[in-house]
């Protein structure tokens, strides 16, 4: 009876996880022709802005979740697309699913905003000329800090503050997603590297193992909760984030390390399979406008694309004047990307991770 029920579970999550990766395929969407299927992060499109589109247009909206990149290119090749009219991949994940065939060139005659765009946020070597891109939101990453800690504490603003041991007295949060946190150490260790070589990879695992000691946890979302609680001083962690406490917790700050770091852009990418052009090209337009901008920006904290110096929409003034400096060129930006082959990268994140 045990082997039976056993067998019925397993079979059960085989089915469960077939039916994720290969619902759009399936054609398992709602088949509404006056409808459009999303593929996004949880965070970015607020739910009233796509209830005030649905209203004003009659377009049914259907939105299916990922949590990382990898699952969205996971699922992209599992489907080839099909099923989807809307993406939203980071920067280095436009590269491998344009190279990849599975995403539309955009039409930018079809978009009333293309002129409004930041131009920082635009020829990037992942799309040079964004062919298949829409930068849509962006974000910085930093240092969320509690500042009545530094008060009587040092505070200088560096890579330092999460890496070497003769600064670091306290507890922090780290990245979570292998990718950012190996390049980010290889960035601490080397400068910026598209590839590491064997022996740098032995001391970007050195580093991270010794990081280790203190670090409380590694985390994504919940990096600001560990300050919120005052568990940890120092959480390596997006602006997007941070801001969010920011607004509930007046000792909550964030700081960007020696005029250098990361940034991420969260891109619309119409997958070629997709057959309802029209239908998503009003999605974006409607979503680009300023009521939409606004309410997105004041639930998820990322910067909108089209906001160069902040007076375009009510920002923290904390928040405004990072905008500022990043996209004047004070700071340098390097993006996030893949700098280690997959199951090296595996390798690598598991042992740290295992005790």
């Amino acid at each position: 009876m045990k082997g039976l029920t056993r067998l019925g579970l397993i079979l059960f999550w085989v089915v469960l996880i077939f039916a994720i990766i290969y619902w759009p395929k399936l054609g398992l969407f709602p088949s509404n022709p006056k409808s459009i299927n999303i593929f996004t992060w949880g965070d970015i499109l607020e739910p009233a802005v796509i209830a005030e589109f649905e209203n004003a247009t009659g377009i049914k909206v259907n939105l299916n979740y990922y949590t990382t990149n990898e699952e969205l290119l996971v699922k992209m090749k599992a489907t080839r697309g099909v099923g989807y009219d809307l993406i939203i991949p980071s920067d280095y994940a436009v590269k491998i699913l344009a190279k990849e065939g599975f995403l539309k060139p955009i039409d930018k005659t079809k978009l009333s905003f293309w002129n409004e765009i930041n131009p920082f946020l635009l020829g990037h070597p992942f799309d040079p000329d964004n062919t298949y891109s829409i930068p849509f939101e962006w974000e910085i990453f930093g240092l969320g800090i509690n500042k009545e800690y530094f008060q009587t504490h040092t505070l200088t603003p560096s890579w330092d503050m999460v890496f070497d041991p003769a600064v670091v007295n306290y507890k922090i949060t780290m990245l979570n997603d292998p990718i950012e946190a190996i390049q980010m150490a290889a960035y601490y260790l080397f400068g910026p590297v598209k590839s590491l070589s064997p022996e740098q990879v032995v001391q970007v695992q050195a580093l991270l193992t010794r990081q280790k000691k203190w670090v409380e946890a590694y985390a994504d979302f919940r990096g600001d909760y560990f300050l919120a609680t005052r568990n940890c001083p120092v959480v390596v962690a997006s602006s997007s984030y941070i801001k969010r406490s920011m607004n509930k917790f007046p000792f909550i700050g964030f700081v960007v390390p020696q005029k250098e770091t990361f940034i991420t852009i969260e891109n619309l990418s119409i997958p070629q399979a997709s057959k309802k052009d029209r239908l998503i090209y009003q999605f974006i337009n409607y979503v680009f406008s300023k009521d939409p901008l606004q309410k997105q920006y004041d639930q998820f904290g990322f910067f909108p694309s089209t906001v160069t110096t902040g007076d375009e929409l009510e920002i923290d003034p904390e928040m405004k004047a990072l905008l500022q400096m990043t996209t004047s060129g004070f700071y340098q930006i390097h993006f996030f990307e893949p700098i280690l082959p997959g199951e090296e990268m595996r390798k690598v994140w598991i042992e740290l991770k295992t005790p």
